[in-house]
């Protein structure tokens, strides 16, 4: 329980980013060695309580809702009516919500405390959320080395990850050898994190090569005798003859497009299924080979998510994305004439300046200049098939 204590406060105080007295009161109250359980649950109540429309700053209702759900359903694992496949249905669409929201730290904690309370109910699932919290966590651990600004909780929080993965997989034998051996996130030679050694040698760097993934399509209505459209891209899939006319989540192994027979891919750290709304998504063509070393080659295409233009510019939501793949839209000005330049690079931060790196030697790095240029994470690589 001690270490449920010490992530659900963690969690409580990441959420709490514009304070709230009542966030505030509740990370008081599980910093205490034994917390007042009645207090618990009617500061919990209280907050879950508050209507979205009476807060001042944007998402503080949600915050404080989702904080108070964590901590009553942490209260309600130890009583009889608390329902594991119920948690497990809530605790994944806090994680959607959190996505959604931008909100990567308490996206993993939660993620984190959800494979520790449900492990014996679903192993496969709370491995998947195990890994997915040491993803997370690695990347923000390596967002904050980047910035000069190490972050000991969150090397505590993978350690905590990396422990429980190994306990899941040694307790749970009869899980698939593709979600032990080579599930994603998981790294068998990955050190421990040790005082001794520094972040740059904990944590790898995010890297090729690429591995096959599969697309999935998020709530498409599905129209008779058509394939589903997301931009120019037209899906091969042979579920839109079973669902003719429904609201359907559709999951696509390969697409054509122009002509060509498309496969998906992803970097070996990021997930093995892209899960998009056809509104979100902005596909590319690649001209080039600054990306070689990645594996991103001329003629492959690049699917990327939408992001609303004030956000993509604004360099609090570039930090989730360091070290990632990201499509850049860099805008130049020449006289009265304004550019647009759309490019594929890894975004990294150096002196306090923010660069996009080419992954070939004979090219140079592009500095970016906050509040002009616009970045969207690149979610998969698809490459043709040779015909």
């Amino acid at each position: 329980m001690l270490e449920d204590l010490r992530l659900l406060s963690q969690l409580i105080r990441a959420l709490n980013e514009d304070p709230h007295p009542g966030l505030r009161r509740l990370s008081d109250l599980l910093s205490e060695t034994s917390p007042d359980r009645g207090e618990l649950r009617r500061l919990c109540q209280l907050l879950i309580s508050i209507p979205a429309e009476d807060s001042i700053r944007p998402g503080e209702a949600f915050r404080c809702r989702l904080g108070a759900q964590m901590i009553q359903m942490a209260l309600d694992r130890e009583e009889p009516w608390f329902s594991p496949p119920a948690a497990q249905r809530q605790l994944s669409a806090y994680g959607r919500a959190l996505r959604l929201h931008g909100m990567a730290l308490p996206e993993a904690l939660i993620a984190l405390l959800g494979a520790r309370w449900l492990r014996p109910h679903d192993p496969a699932w709370a491995l998947e959320m195990a890994q997915r919290a040491e993803r997370i966590l690695e990347d923000l651990s390596r967002a904050a080395t980047l910035q000069g600004r190490p972050h000991a909780e969150l090397h505590d929080a993978i350690r905590q990850a990396r422990q429980l993965i190994r306990k899941i997989l040694a307790d749970s034998p009869r899980l698939p050898p593709e979600e032990t051996a080579g599930a994603p996130g998981m790294r068998r030679s990955a050190p421990e994190l040790t005082p001794s050694s520094s972040p740059e040698e904990r944590i790898p760097a995010l890297a090729g090569p690429l591995r096959p993934a599969k697309l999935f399509l998020v709530s498409f209505t599905l129209l008779p005798d058509t394939h589903p459209r997301a931009g120019d891209l037209q899906f091969l899939d042979s579920q839109t003859t079973a669902h003719p006319s429904d609201e359907a989540d559709v999951l696509i192994e390969m697409l054509e497009v122009g002509g060509r027979i498309y496969q998906l891919y992803v970097e070996k750290d990021m997930e093995p299924i892209v899960r998009v709304r056809p509104d979100q998504i902005l596909v590319l063509r690649v001209e080039g080979d600054s990306m070689r070393e990645a594996g991103i080659g001329s003629g492959d295409l690049i699917l990327a998510q939408r992001v609303p233009g004030m956000e993509a510019r604004d360099p609090s939501f570039w930090i989730s994305l360091l070290g990632r793949l990201v499509l850049a839209v860099l805008v130049e000005r020449y006289q009265i004439e304004t550019h647009q330049a759309f490019l594929i690079k890894r975004l990294t931060r150096r002196d306090n300046r923010w660069w996009l790196c080419p992954e070939n030697p004979d090219f140079e790095e592009i500095l970016l200049e906050p509040g002009l240029h616009e970045l969207h994470p690149v979610l998969a690589i698809l490459k043709p098939i040779p015909s």
